[in-house]
């Protein structure tokens, strides 16, 4: 059971002739002890209202701590997929570079092959027409020569 200030004050002793209290001096001992224990109350009442309020406030700081932490995993897990997404395109850029550079180097290497053809082509057509021209000079100079007679190499005017 708890005393209340009223309880204190309301309090009566009773009183010996011999050797007892002064009235009066019980009397403001314990208003004096019902004024601060009243203090006291009030105190503890305003204290169990912070801690109710700062209770209240850390639950929401917890939720809130709860909500940033769930961010964070999200923004963390987020990132890591966006940079396993951009690693797939870059290797799918990557290939297909690589089949336009191969593609790119399979057409040069047909050109060169058909470059070196026509080389070869064009270096026989040349043996051939340097050949027709010797045979065809050789032809005129017999035709000259035999014109001309074969008098030793004079010439006429």
């Amino acid at each position: 059971m708890r005393i209340s200030p009223l309880d204190i004050r309301q309090q009566q002793f009773t009183v010996k002739l011999v050797r007892g209290f002064d009235k009066h001096e019980v009397d403001a001992f314990l208003d004096d002890i019902a004024d601060d224990y009243e203090a006291v109350l009030r105190e503890n009442v305003l204290l169990k209202e912070q801690l109710a309020t700062f209770e209240e406030r850390s639950k929401g700081l917890g939720e809130r701590e709860k909500a940033l932490q769930d961010a964070l995993v999200t923004t963390q897990r987020l990132g890591d997929e966006m940079k396993a997404a951009a690693r797939r395109e870059s290797e799918i850029h990557m290939r297909e570079a690589e089949l336009r550079g191969e593609k790119l180097l399979e057409g040069v290497r047909s050109e060169e092959g058909k470059l070196r053809s026509e080389i070869l082509a064009l270096r026989r057509m040349k043996r051939q027409l340097i050949e027709d021209l010797r045979a065809t000079l050789e032809r005129y100079h017999r035709s000259m020569s035999a014109e001309l007679g074969d008098d030793g190499g004079e010439k006429q005017p």
